[in-house]
């Protein structure tokens, strides 16, 4: 077929359409009009210019027809309806009431930045272009009415205070405005493995499928969630339009009797968080883009104002839990305060009693009341101290092997000591003939003593019971008394933090609270049960690591070779320490059993070293010219064995790491307690 042929037969083919077409030249201002359109405009020449065109129209729309070009020019415009009185008299006598409709079909941009424009045009008769009209008057009210929709849920997320009332309200309007079956949002879990229907409303006369549509695997609906994550609109509107690989979502959906359905993603930031979704029972639909991109807005809204709602209903519960925080802070503050007085009043007032006495018995009796004052007050320290670690997540853990059945009967031989003067039996039960575990004994030793001094606190007579037994794996410990017992309605409370369930006792209502902390972060369980007036038991539970080092292999430790001083017999000490009050109190403790040498810093304690040949250093770690750990290598380049115990006032958990590995063999924290320091000295002296 020739090309005259083809051109003759669409030209035939546009007469029985009332159309034609046209090719304007934007850059060129000139158009090329079909045969028809030559002869509804009466044109001699089908190649006209812009401005020979616009003769055309009447002269009240010159104007409308510059804009025109200007729109196709942008882009801007693509179908337009022009009446007869757009025109002159000439065109508007020809076209004889009826309309012209005019489109943009195809729009290019030529290589050398020409922009040219093909598109059609064509007569319609009144009647029909009032249907036309009619048609997009109502496309535009429904239009109208979805945009309203959308600002008022924005408006009521914003001034209302229920997102799941409001949420509800949406999908009813969306229930109605399609006059759907159910309206639902499905949302994913973390990972995305798991999606359970949240929200669900349905018409009249429709079954609810909320409960049983519950963490449903992903993997079960693989196409519907790659469809929504891809970005591609799910919009069925019969189920026939699912494909092959849809097949469960087929078959999950007609056993809901589901005959059209169309979901939206919904997304919190650049994850999809879930989908919302209407569907039709029994009845299919043709849904229009419109239609989805209405309930795509509705679905972003929601997903945003809940996200929103979420987010200032946390600041507001932070907000309010930092200001009980600080209320807290200020009573424990507070109670921290008188706590702390109390002992330094007695250390004060019996100090100077004691100085001022002549009596023995008095003496011991004032001696006795400063060094529990002592020990309150470095409880209360110790208590404030891990409580600023565990709010700022730095309470370190130093594992290391433990000999529980040692540390159990040490601490039971203490506690006797402790209440010597009261009608109390302290017992001790060992799980194990022999137990050596792999774990932090600071922290357990800490636990157990707490739970110890709050049984000798509140026991007047009868029975304390310390032990352990080893059950699944794990060491539950117990501490058992036969004292006061604590009410039921302050059981609830034991383990809260700035606690004290009785405000007569001393103490800083933090020991339970750091407790249970370290039993935590240990791997195990605190729990305890009392009965007002018969007393209470406390277990607590630690994994049994069995010790990385049999007792058997444990690397045995040559004795250290003690050298005496001519003179008086005794060992000699070095203590290096440049604070004269903390060094008098270390000559006042071993005096009488050790010639003691004074080093004001660590390069006089390397030299006095060298001089006077002692059999053990003690090292205060903060030092002026040198520091306790320089100097500590300066000893151990003369001596790699010699024994060096470090003593200091830090007392941070990552401190004591420092310490240890730079080669101590042991160490002493600040306040130093006689028992200990002379503990320590044998241990190494005497092996």
């Amino acid at each position: 077929m020739s090309e005259i042929e083809e051109e003759n037969r669409l030209n035939d083919l546009l007469a029985v359409l009332n159309a034609g077409y046209w090719e304007a030249n934007l850059t060129g201002k000139s158009c090329y009009f079909s045969e028809l359109l030559c002869k509804i405009f009466r044109m001699k020449s089908p190649y006209i210019t812009f401005r020979e065109l616009s003769a055309y129209f009447n002269d009240d729309y010159i104007v409308l027809f510059q804009n025109l070009i200007a729109s196709l020019l942008n882009d801007e415009i693509h179908e337009l309806l022009l009446p007869p009185t757009y025109f002159n008299k000439y065109v508007a006598t020809g076209l004889n009431g009826r309309l012209i409709r005019t489109g943009l079909i195809r729009r290019t941009v030529l290589e050398d930045g020409s922009v040219k424009c093909f598109g059609y045009l064509q007569l319609i008769d009144k009647r029909d272009a009032e249907h036309r009209v009619l048609k997009l008057e109502n496309k535009m009210n429904s239009l109208i009415n979805q945009l309203n929709s959308l600002s008022v849920s924005l408006q009521n997320f914003l001034t209302k205070h229920d997102p799941l009332a409001v949420t509800e309200d949406i999908m009813r309007k969306v229930l109605n405005n399609f006059n759907g079956s159910r309206v639902y949002i499905f949302q994913f879990n973390e990972d995305a493995s798991l999606q359970s229907c949240t929200h669900e409303v349905v018409a009249e006369g429709i079954s609810s499928e909320k409960n049983w549509l519950q963490n449903i695997p992903t993997k079960d609906t693989r196409w519907l969630y790659e469809e929504l994550t891809s970005g591609r609109p799910v919009i069925l509107n019969s189920l026939d339009d699912i494909p092959v690989q849809g097949e469960v979502e087929r078959n999950m959906l007609e056993s809901q009797d589901i005959c059209s359905m169309m979901l939206a993603p919904m997304y919190s930031g650049k994850r999809m968080i879930g989908y919302m979704g209407i569907d039709l029972v029994c009845v299919p639909r043709k849904w229009t883009n419109e239609d989805y991109l209405w309930l795509l807005s509705l679905a972003n809204i929601i997903a945003i104002c809940t996200e929103l709602y979420n987010q200032k209903k946390q600041s507001d519960e932070d907000k309010k839990y930092a200001e009980n925080n600080d209320r807290l802070k200020s009573a424990f503050l507070a109670n921290m305060s008188h706590e702390i007085r109390t002992p330094l009043n007695s250390i004060i007032g019996f100090s100077e009693l004691l100085a001022e006495t002549e009596d023995v018995e008095e003496k011991k009796e004032y001696a006795s009341i400063i060094q529990s004052s002592n020990n309150l007050l470095l409880q209360l320290i110790n208590d404030i101290i891990d409580i600023s670690k565990i709010e700022s997540n730095r309470l370190d853990f130093i594992y290391s092997d433990v000999d529980v059945n040692a540390i159990l009967k040490e601490l039971t031989a203490d506690l006797k000591l402790r209440l010597k003067d009261k009608d109390i039996e302290v017992c001790l039960e060992l799980g194990l003939p022999d137990c050596t575990v792999y774990s932090e004994r600071n922290r357990l030793m800490q636990v157990i003593v707490n739970l110890l001094s709050n049984a000798a606190k509140f026991t007047e007579q009868g029975k304390i019971t310390i032990g352990y037994i080893l059950r699944d794996g794990m060491l539950e410990f117990f501490v058992q008394d036969t004292g006061m017992g604590i009410p039921k309605d302050k059981q609830s409370q034991l383990f809260g933090r700035f606690k004290k369930l009785n405000s007569v006792a001393q103490g800083s209502g933090l020991g339970l609270f750091i407790s249970k902390t370290v039993v935590e972060r240990l791997g195990g369980t605190i729990q305890s049960e009392s009965e007002e007036g018969v007393g209470s038991v406390f277990r607590f539970s630690i994994p049994y690591k069995v010790s990385k080092t049999s007792s058997a292999k444990r690397k045995a430790t040559n004795p250290v070779i003690v050298k005496k001083d001519v003179l008086s017999d005794k060992p000699i000490l070095l203590v290096a320490e440049d604070t004269l009050p903390n060094y008098k109190l270390i000559e006042a403790m071993l005096r009488k059993e050790y010639e003691l040498v004074h080093a004001k810093n660590g390069l006089e304690a390397v030299t006095l070293f060298k001089e006077k040949h002692p059999a053990l250093v003690l090292m205060d770690i903060k030092m002026p010219e040198m520091d306790g750990i320089e100097a500590l290598k300066g000893i151990r380049d003369l001596s790699p064995d010699f024994p060096v115990i470090a003593v200091t006032a830090y007392a941070f958990e990552e401190n004591i790491r420092e310490i240890m590995n730079s080669g101590f063999n042991d160490y002493l924290i600040k306040p130093i307690r006689c028992s200990a320091l002379k503990e320590k000295l044998d241990a190494i002296l005497h092996n």
